[in-house]
Parts: structure tokens; sequence; C-alpha cells
């Protein structure tokens, strides 16, 4: 009785491309809300004229979004870019617009091609 798996469900479940793609709009959701936050904090910090207890914190930060400000764009892009077309994607589900597999298959085909290129575009600009 002890030796028995309790949820025997869980070892042969296989996750779907539908759940994960959710679980990751949420998650992208999240992330680009926090960056939101982040920068109106910031640029309060920067309206503010008296910011000298906050001028070590100021000049960090821009150190580090110095060195990584091509990075984090690029993520940034992509994230929206994602979280943007997954909302698209859902809204057409939900009024039953382009739920056809091929029409599908060629639409993955199109996008995928513009983020190759929007990423290629992207670092050799």
């Amino acid at each position: 009785m002890h030796n028995r798996p309790l949820s025997p469900h869980i070892t042969i479940y296989a996750i779907q491309a539908s759940s994960l793609s959710s679980i990751w709009h949420r998650v992208s959701g999240v992330l680009l809300a926090s960056v939101l936050v982040f920068c109106f904090i910031y640029v309060q910090l920067l309206i503010h004229g008296n910011y000298d207890r906050y001028l070590l914190i100021l000049e960090i930060m821009n150190i580090y979004l110095f060195f990584f400000h091509n990075i984090f764009y690029i993520v940034f892009l992509l994230g929206f870019l994602y979280h943007a077309l997954n909302g698209l994607k859902q809204i057409l589900w939900d009024l039953g617009v382009f739920l056809n597999q091929k029409f599908l298959d060629i639409l993955l085909i199109i996008i995928s091609s513009i983020i190759c290129l929007s990423i290629v575009l992207l670092i050799f600009s």
C-alpha cells in the first residue's frame, strides 16, 4: 500500500501545446508588467530632483543597463511579440476563426520566418 504511486496519471500525462502556450502567455504577461513597473519607478526617480540617496542605485542600474541593453531589448521585444501574437491567436480561437490545421501550419511557418528575420535584422543592424 505504501509503494503505490499516489497519482498514476501524472506519470503518463503528456503536456499539450495549448496548455504550454497558455502558461507561457501568463509568464510573459507577468514579466512585461514587471518591466513596466520597473520603468515607472525608474522614471519617478529621475523626475524628482532630490535623488541624492538614489544616486548610487541609479549609477549601478546605468552600468548594468549599458552592458545588457541590446540583450534586454531583444528579449523584451520577443516577449512582447509572443504575448501579442498569442493573445491575438486566443481571440481568433474564441471567435472560431482559422481553426483549420492546414492554415495553422502555414501560419506557424510564416510567423516563425518573420521572427527569425527580425532577429537577424536586429543582430546585423
